[in-house]
């Protein structure tokens, strides 16, 4: 709670009903990789739930860095985010860690993902587009995983039974040369590492299709890979215990992770 805080204002009804809002930053040696872009998201998640950025982006940029030189880390993650004490009075809560790169063998074998039981909610029941502090889905789904199923990541499906996005991730498929991947109206948060990996994609003459995908082009796909912050572009070789492509990672999917390396060491 901080110091100007009282347990009325936080014990409110309007404290405890309110919804916060959040992202989540990579920082490599020293620099916060796509600050700007993570901000933007936040400001539309505010706007989504009809609130405003306490702090201008420029103000909260310059406060993360002094606080990234506080604590004296070079890799880490940050998590930020905006809570309401009031209707008009915004908060921000940080969290800073230090953070270790994921298993090269995740990256060189690739990781398995199984299908969720639960379903997305429909558009008109909840906007994906609002990057909400509720994981109450993404909790529930891990929780429901059969017993004894090791599964690196789950799948959502949404109400039609196409595929939305994982609990954290968002997910690409590569398809006769094309890149395929869940579009907005599938229910999904477009992701900051989501868009850049399209840009790439496109930089290298791939054809990119934001479509309606089924769990069909998942089992008959040539090779498949998943998107967030801290994993970057991560391959997936088996989808419902069904490989992909040879069960190793794609020639596509490699070659976007090098570039999406490349796109942050030069960042």
């Amino acid at each position: 709670m901080s110091e100007n805080s009282t347990s009325e204002e936080v014990l409110s009804s309007d404290f405890l009903n309110q919804v916060s809002v959040f992202e989540t930053f990579r920082v490599y040696e020293g620099r916060i990789f796509f600050c700007e872009k993570h901000l933007e998201r936040l400001l539309e998640s505010c706007l989504a739930i009809g609130k405003q950025l306490p702090l201008g982006a420029d103000k909260i940029k310059l406060w993360l860095e002094q606080s990234l030189t506080e604590c004296s880390l070079k890799n880490a993650s940050m998590r930020l985010s905006v809570h309401w004490l009031t209707p008009e009075e915004g908060r921000f809560v940080l969290f800073l860690r230090h953070f270790e790169s994921h298993p090269k063998e995740w990256y060189e074998k690739g990781v398995e993902v199984f299908s969720s039981v639960l379903r997305r909610p429909p558009l008109n029941a909840q906007n994906s587009q609002a990057k909400a502090s509720q994981y109450v889905s993404g909790v529930l789904a891990m929780l429901d995983r059969e017993e004894g199923r090791v599964s690196h990541e789950l799948l959502f499906l949404g109400p039609l039974g196409t595929a939305a996005e994982g609990t954290v991730s968002n997910f690409f498929l590569i398809k006769q040369k094309r890149l395929l991947t869940p579009c907005s109206s599938s229910g999904i948060l477009k992701g900051v590492t989501r868009g850049a990996v399209m840009e790439l994609a496109q930089k290298r003459g791939l054809e990119v299709l934001e479509t309606h995908l089924t769990r069909h082009d998942f089992y008959t796909a040539d090779e498949c890979f998943l998107t967030n912050t801290s994993s970057e572009v991560l391959p997936v070789t088996v989808f419902d215990g069904r490989k992909i492509g040879g069960g190793l990672p794609g020639p596509v999917t490699r070659l976007l992770g090098q570039d999406f390396t490349g796109l942050r060491e030069r960042f």
